[in-house]
């Protein structure tokens, strides 16, 4: 701790001693003038500051287990810092019954308190006992591992597909003009030796061939 921090908590050390004095004399004297006892009246403000403090104390506790399992300490502190206020700022107008009973309530609220921060710290322990009982192993432990590289798939080329009917050629090579022109006066055209061969032969070639392509 840094001297600057020691001085700090010296300072709210003597401030809430101070405090404490004062606190602590006047609910005594309002205790006294209640119940008219003098040996007893020591132990009240204990009950009324000794709360507040405890009850302080189980809401930083439970500080990291979220604001629900803090509202309850912190709402009890209120509780009891709004009557030790109330005691010390209007004495009479405090009724004898409420002085008289604060002990009676204390002591419930605080079991309850001390059960409500023993049940929020252990929930953890024990969801982590069922987890290794169970062999069921932490997200969080899970993500933290490096993830394994992934493959990328292999993906199969589909063959292309011939078209079902050729091409218009315009060009064809000459060992394949031969044939298609020999083909093309078997079956009734009128082609030349030489030249063009009509696109209608090309294409009546393509499809007695099945779609077969003559080379350009």
């Amino acid at each position: 701790m840094q001297a600057t921090d020691k001085a700090a908590a010296g300072v709210v050390a003597g401030i809430a001693a101070g405090a404490f004095t004062l606190s602590y004399e006047a609910l005594r004297v309002v205790y006294v003038g209640s119940t008219q006892n003098r040996d007893l009246s020591v132990i009240y403000p204990l009950i009324v500051e000794g709360f507040v403090t405890v009850a302080v104390f189980v809401a930083y506790r439970l500080r990291d287990y979220g604001w629900k399992a803090t509202a309850y300490p912190w709402i009890l502190a209120a509780l009891f810092f709004a009557y030790s206020l109330w005691a010390n700022s209007r004495p009479e107008t405090v009724p004898a019954p409420v002085i008289r009973g604060v002990p009676s309530l204390a002591v419930p609220l605080a079991v309850h308190l001390f059960t409500h921060m023993v049940k929020r710290r252990e929930r953890p322990a024990l969801v982590a006992e069922l987890v290794a009982e169970d062999g069921y192993q932490d997200q969080e432990a899970d993500y933290e591992r490096a993830w394994p590289e992934w493959d990328v798939p292999t993906v199969e080329r589909v063959p292309e597909q011939a078209p079902m009917f050729a091409a218009p050629v315009v060009n064809a090579v000459t060992d394949s003009s031969a044939i298609v022109r020999t083909w093309g006066r078997q079956n009734g055209y009128d082609v030349k030796d030489t030249g063009r061969i009509p696109e209608a032969v090309l294409r009546a070639y393509a499809r007695a061939h099945g779609g077969e392509l003559v080379g350009a």
